[in-house]
């Protein structure tokens, strides 16, 4: 069933200034613009037997997308699809998504991972290869090739590697990886490490090489909520999806701007500035909207701009995790930039 919403969901986020340029938004510190969003529509992705659980979701082309499983071993090898996703911005509509292949997600020596060897949460698209992030019991970062063969593992802080009073700390562990503009690579915590607060998320990147960690930042959950995902706006803003109990899912635009470096701290006190936070949409003005597990999110193509029009749009997809339980979703969001 198609469940379109016309200006029924828009969240504005106030003060936060962007301009745009080469597809990316590049926010700066000037007070007095907001960017708005609404939801538009949502389409179901049929699939192939093994098609399913779907945890992450990346644009890798011009209508194109790759989508990584959660699972490992209960219905299949780990493995990632690819998907091409039609969006009318006339009609304002999604398209029926394609399956149009895939790969299998390889393990060091290009060995194909045992069953529970992995519970992928995220996929981001890396030059010509892609990044995945595993949560769960087998918590990494690791970078593969365009069929899903072994490249590394980028390593964690000491800080984060599991232990039995620290670390990762399993459904609270790695959940979603973002790339930015240069390249550079982040990850998130769906919250706390074991030693820290259990809403204290940390941001973690990449920095030159991607051998080592650059920067490391606390990201404050709601405190019914998780993080489930993240996405790059540019060097320094991401968005980031919160999901958690009850119905409603927010999307939060956030930022390291002002917020406290933590990196190589092993231990948070949880006073931290954290990053700031606002909100851009969320899941709860929209009637009858059947969200299910929403689990990551991709950007689309930007909207052809309007003359007179005093913004800029791109649309954003949310995927949704069926757990083999049910349809997968594809939720369309209109995100608007200001104009400077």
């Amino acid at each position: 069933m198609r469940i379109r919403s016309w200006g029924a969901a828009f969240v504005s986020a106030t003060a936060i200034a962007v301009s745009l340029n080469a597809g990316v938004a590049d926010a700066a510190p000037a007070p007095g613009f907001s960017v708005t969003s609404r939801y538009v529509d949502t389409e179901i992705a049929p699939g192939i037997p093994t098609f399913g659980a779907i945890s992450g979701m990346d644009r890798i082309g011009n209508g194109d997308y790759a989508m990584i499983s959660t699972d490992v071993g209960r219905a299949g090898p780990a493995r990632f699809y690819t998907e091409h996703i039609n969006f009318s911005a006339g009609l304002g509509q999604l398209g029926v998504p394609a399956l149009t292949g895939g790969g299998t997600v390889l393990g060091p020596g290009n060995l194909p991972l045992l069953p529970g060897a992995a519970q992928f949460e995220g996929i981001r698209k890396l030059g010509g290869d892609y990044v995945v992030v595993s949560g769960g019991n087998q918590e990494f970062v690791r970078q593969i090739g365009s069929i899903g063969t072994f490249v590394r593992d980028l390593p964690l802080p000491s800080a984060w590697r599991p232990t039995s009073k620290a670390g990762v700390n399993g459904q609270r562990g790695l959940t979603g990886v973002a790339v930015g503009p240069r390249g550079q690579i982040s990850v998130i915590t769906a919250g706390g490490l074991r030693q820290d607060p259990a809403n204290a998320a940390r941001l973690l990147t990449f920095g030159a090489g991607r051998t080592v960690p650059q920067r490391e930042f606390v990201y404050r959950t709601d405190g019914d909520k998780v993080a489930a995902d993240v996405i790059a706006v540019n060097d320094t803003d991401f968005l980031v999806l919160e999901r958690g109990r009850g119905r409603v899912t927010r999307i939060y635009w956030t930022t390291t701007r002002g917020a406290d470096a933590v990196t190589n701290k092993a231990k948070l006190a949880g006073n931290e500035k954290a990053m700031p936070k606002t909100l851009i949409f969320s899941t709860d003005p929209v009637p009858g909207l059947v969200t299910g597990n929403m689990s990551g999110m991709a950007w689309g193509n930007w909207l052809p701009d309007v003359r007179g029009q005093n913004y800029r749009a791109r649309m954003l997809y949310v995927v949704t995790n069926n757990m083999f339980n049910g349809p997968t979703r594809v939720h369309a969001i209109e995100v608007r930039f200001p104009r400077r």
